[in-house]
């Protein structure tokens, strides 16, 4: 190879270096400059948070029910914790010897935030007096450690609507890996449940911070800006809190869920499940021991108001209403209840072994007979008694704004083909004549469902009125939404609601009757292994409904019992402390002869029935 040559390619090679260097250079300065300067930035400076305080819930009269309490909290900067592992060490042992926290715990916190060093790592909530004071005592010689304010959840109410509320609680790291982009952090609080989750972005604020320019060893030497938190936006609920209270007193010892709304607006009045956890012991990070204790009953977590159950007998207000209004039985007509139905070799049996003799179909609702029902189920058929579920809102989602609210299911002849791979057999459609079979439904659909019938309409239910931000602007209101007209005529909706308001009268709601407060309602028995479930749901006054009630109670065997009982206490509630008009002690004239062989004494004692 000459000397030409090799200047060439030792040229050549030269260039290239240069080449490769100039546009390593415009990468570093040019492209990734801006991501190379703020890391410089956060390298030379720390963020010290100020939290943002969540905005306050109210319920419709405006009493506070949840607020915020600020109490005092330690964190760890890991990017300003010393490099050597040793010195690293003896910082966190001294804290946790001042904040009764093991050093291996709050490793463990800090080791989940390690790809993110710059973030602040919340170590201890609530700290005691004496902890702040040694920790302030501590801060000058204590690297990587922060002292700040925290605003808290409070709710002052305790338990009561719980399950409406939600609770907030220590972001997880999936969530943090979901939300990291919006802005989260560890050791940030968010809705976890209930509203709080639901408008978790309309009550969690702006947090504020103070940036420091710290020396090589992250001691502070100069703030370089500061920024204040922007509190959340305030919640105004649907929640009568003393009607809730009222309510969840006539539940006490009980397990299961109530509702009460208004049947002409959809609004929320009262909400519970039970059993039934406190929101605030979310209000810092919880220990092993204490969710062992939230844990200790069955499901507490879950609201039974959303969740799905066999109707019992509550299903026959759908029923009667298909065979009505599609003329399938004459009001005036009359089914005998020996006591058992015959379809082929089975033998159906009614609840009263001895059956009630002669009835009319608006007859057999106010005695729940099961053999009338089983006849007026046939008559109209699984898919026509579906197609009036859902006229009523069962076996679909009410579109309420609370989280984890289930579907319920009403099922068809092609329901059972598609998911079970069977066919639909007469069994089956008189199984669904009673509330039995596969029908499930909410408390809350249930709600909605007699609330249709009380005023002719469906509203879409909700709980939350209204949003308004701190300087009193009104930024959302929720608005009433009628989803449906029922398509009952007139005749037909009051002749339901005159035998709703003698199951309560003579039959078998008698425990709910309440003097000077007609009400019409149901109720029901749910099959279910071990004991059934209890239901009666009812609305008043009869002529002009300001509320419905549903109680429903697990394992409380029957509805005219426990469930009854409930709602009884929470209509004389309403009277004593809500009711707008004042009603006769005598009952209202009944509209409509419902034609039966029972006697119509005024107040008879109770029957077990379904």
């Amino acid at each position: 190879m000459d000397r030409e040559t090799q200047f060439r390619i030792f040229t050549g090679i030269l260039v290239g270096a240069f080449l490769i260097l100039f546009l390593r250079l415009f990468q570093l300065q040019i492209i990734e400059g801006p991501k190379y300067s703020l890391l410089a930035e956060e390298n030379a400076a720390k963020v010290i948070p100020i939290f943002a305080p969540r905005g306050i819930i109210f319920d419709r009269n405006g009493k506070v029910i949840v607020a915020n309490r600020a109490v005092f909290a330690v964190y760890i900067l890991p990017s300003s914790l010393p490099k050597d592992q040793n010195r690293a060490q003896g910082v966190v042992n001294r804290l946790a010897g001042v904040v009764n926290v093991s050093s291996v715990a709050i490793w463990q916190k800090i080791n989940k935030n390690r790809f993110r060093p710059f973030e602040p790592v919340l170590i201890k909530d609530r700290l005691a007096p004496e902890m702040v004071a040694r920790l302030s005592e501590m801060r000058q010689r204590q690297e990587g450690m922060v002292v700040r304010y925290r605003p808290v959840r409070f709710y002052p109410y305790g338990k009561l609507a719980a399950h409406v509320l939600g609770y907030v609680g220590e972001i997880e790291p999936a969530e943090l890996n979901r939300l990291h982009e919006r802005g989260f952090k560890m050791g940030d609080f968010i809705g976890k449940a209930g509203v709080e989750k639901n408008y978790d972005a309309v009550l969690r604020g702006v947090d504020g911070g103070q940036k420091f320019e710290v020396d090589v060893r992250g001691n502070p030497v100069r703030m370089v800006s500061s920024s204040d938190p922007v509190p959340g936006n305030d919640l105004y609920l649907t929640l009568d809190i003393e009607l809730q209270k009222a309510a969840e007193e006539a539940f006490d010892g009980l397990n299961g869920a109530g509702v009460i709304l208004n049947p002409k607006t959809g609004e929320i009045l009262a909400m519970l499940s039970r059993p039934v956890f406190d929101p605030q012991i979310f209000a810092e990070p919880i220990d092993a021991a204490t969710w062992r204790e939230v844990n200790r009953v069955r499901f507490p977590f879950m609201n039974r108001a959303l969740s799905a159950y066999p109707p019992g007998s509550t299903f026959k207000l759908i029923t009667l209403s298909a065979v009505l209004q599609e003329k399938l039985v004459n009001p005036r007509e009359m089914f005998h209840c020996p006591g058992y139905f015959r379809l082929g070799q089975r033998v159906a049996k009614c609840w009263r072994t001895f059956g009630h003799g002669m009835l009319s179909p608006l007859e057999a609702l106010v005695w729940s007979c099961d053999v009338a029902f089983y006849e007026m189920g046939l008559r109209a058929g699984v898919d026509l008694m579906a197609k009036y579920a859902g006229y009523y809102g069962l076996g679909e989602k009410t579109g309420i704004d609370l989280p984890g609210e289930k579907e319920g299911l009403m099922p068809t002849e092609k329901w059972k083909r598609d998911y079970l791979h069977q066919p639909w057999f007469k069994g089956d459609t008189i199984n669904v004549g009673i509330g039995q079979g596969y029908v499930q439904v909410t408390p809350l659909q249930l709600a909605q469902a007699y609330a249709a019938i009380a005023v002719g309409k469906r509203y879409r239910p909700f709980v939350v009125s209204k949003v308004v931000s701190r300087r009193g602007r009104e930024l959302f209101k929720n608005e009433i939404k009628m989803v449906f007209s029922l398509p009952l005529s007139r005749d037909n909706q009051l002749k339901i609601k005159d035998a709703l308001w003698n199951v309560v009268k003579r039959a078998t709601g008698v425990a709910a009757y309440v003097p000077g407060l007609p009400a019409g309602g149901k109720t029901g028995t749910a099959e279910n292994p071990g004991l059934p479930h209890a239901w009666f749901v009812c609305f008043a006054p009869v002529d002009d409904p300001e509320i419905v009630v549903v109680s429903f109670v697990e394992h409380g065997q029957h509805g005219d019992q426990g469930a009854a009982r409930i709602a009884g206490k929470i209509l004389q509630w309403y009277k004593e402390h809500r009711l707008t008009k004042k009603y006769p002690e005598e009952p209202r004239k009944q509209q409509y002869i419902l034609h039966g062989t029972y006697p119509e004494p005024y107040f008879p004692k109770p029957v077990t029935t379904p």
